[in-house]
């Protein structure tokens, strides 16, 4: 079946398309250990253990997720990235401002501090 979705009328499904694959590979390469997974030096995100301060941590992560957009997910160019309120201690929340081929997108993304991860998600 999803050979014969690559033939079809890509106009209403094809923009939900691409921005589940952003969606996917931006989760992949987040979630990847700098150093780990990769061949890439680069690629990922380095540890975030060092840091002790919820601000330090917010801006390095700032730092990180924009060098790995720009980086290694071509289709989007990230407008402005900024620290959403969150109600649980141990996870920061995101919202990633990016153009999505020549369309102004939101995405959110949260962290949690506890087990390291990312979770990238389409507002």
């Amino acid at each position: 079946m999803a050979l014969f979705s690559k033939f079809g009328d890509r106009s209403v499904t094809g923009r939900e398309d691409d921005i589940k694959d952003i969606l996917d590979n931006l989760n992949h390469v987040l979630n990847t250990k700098k150093g780990y997974g990769s061949f890439l030096s680069d690629f990922g995100i380095r540890d975030m253990n060092q840091f002790s301060s919820r601000d330090q941590l917010a801006t390095v992560i700032m730092e990180e997720v924009q060098h790995n957009i720009e980086q290694y997910e071509p289709r989007l160019q990230v407008v402005k990235i900024s620290v959403e309120d969150h109600p649980d201690p141990f996870r920061i929340s995101f919202k990633i401002e990016c153009l999505v081929k020549d369309t102004q997108k939101e995405l959110f993304m949260e962290f949690n501090s506890v087990h390291h991860d990312f979770h990238i998600k389409n507002s």
